[in-house]
């Protein structure tokens, strides 16, 4: 009997390559009044700022989304943008930003779905997603 080897070969290099894929760093999550959004790995929604970036008593509210050196961030598959860091100037910590834009959560949000945190300046994080075809 003949041993498929070949395709052996390609399924174990192919399931070596989704057990190295790093986890998502911002998810997606649905809201009522603003569709699906980034969300942080604990389901809490995203927002960016039109102005400066958030530092002193801004950070009482709104929390930047940190992450440390070691970790590559990475968006779900199939949401298109890029996520990259900033260092805080504050406290010399690494904070996420999506497509050059900060991101932060709001202490007033607090369901996965809420999005309390809307403003004229604060706004969520629309997921895009990449066409498929």
């Amino acid at each position: 009997m003949r041993t498929p080897t070949t395709s052996l070969l390609a399924v174990t290099a192919a399931l070596a390559c989704l057990a190295a894929a790093p986890a998502p760093t911002v998810l997606v999550g649905s809201t009522e009044t603003q569709g699906h959004v980034l969300t942080d790995t604990a389901g809490q929604t995203l927002y960016v700022h039109d102005g400066a970036l958030c530092t002193g008593p801004c950070t009482d509210t709104r929390h930047p989304l940190r992450t440390g050196a070691d970790t590559l961030p990475t968006l779900p598959p199939g949401i298109d943008g890029t996520l990259g860091t900033l260092l805080r100037p504050d406290d010399g910590s690494l904070q996420l930003t999506y497509d050059g834009g900060p991101l932060y959560t709001y202490t007033g949000d607090t369901q996965p779905s809420d999005t309390n945190g809307i403003t004229p300046d604060w706004h969520t994080v629309p997921a895009r997603y990449l066409p498929t075809g």
